[in-house]
């Protein structure tokens, strides 16, 4: 009798460790799956500074025109960049006394979103991923980058161009 008491509490006990590392190895599991969140959120924001790095340089060095050269920056008004749901995720401070409004679409890469073939290989390079609105107040020289992923700002950065006096 005694043999058969003795095999229950080591049953009790192999079923405790079994629990025990089932535990352990799902909080080995969500930090892992923490980590690639976190990664994946710092890949976007390097990859939106770079792109509003990009289209800073060029708008203080070329103006509109140069956006519209080198990014294929389309004019928009408040509404059309607001999106068709009416979601206000560009709308900022002021626009309406301040004009100027350029979109421009790139794909994961950073690259124009029009120069990526459609389907070539990895399906998730092609296709329009980060949206770059370039909010400009001529009359003071300034602007606003806004850039977003799927209607989610990720990175503001506010610029202003100083002109040269000649003289």
């Amino acid at each position: 009798m005694s043999r058969k008491q003795h095999s229950g509490i080591f049953m009790m006990e192999m079923i405790m460790v079994v629990f025990f590392f089932i535990l352990c190895s799902s909080v080995c599991i969500l930090v892992f799956v923490k980590g690639d969140r976190m990664s994946r959120a710092a890949a976007d924001l390097n990859q939106s500074v770079l792109i509003a790095q990009s289209v800073a340089e060029v708008w203080k060095l070329e103006g509109p025109e140069g956006l519209k050269q080198r990014f294929g920056a389309s004019v928009s008004t408040q509404d059309d960049a607001s999106g068709a749901d009416g979601d206000d995720a560009f709308k900022t401070d002021g626009d309406e006394a301040a004009g100027n409004r350029y979109v421009m679409e790139f794909d994961k890469n950073g690259n124009l979103a029009e120069d990526t073939p459609e389907g070539g290989g990895d399906e998730s390079a092609s296709g329009k991923i980060y949206t770059a609105v370039l909010s400009a107040d001529e009359a003071e020289s300034s602007a606003e980058i806004t850039v977003s992923r799927e209607k989610n700002s990720v990175y503001t950065l506010s610029v202003s161009r100083h002109e040269r006096e000649q003289g």
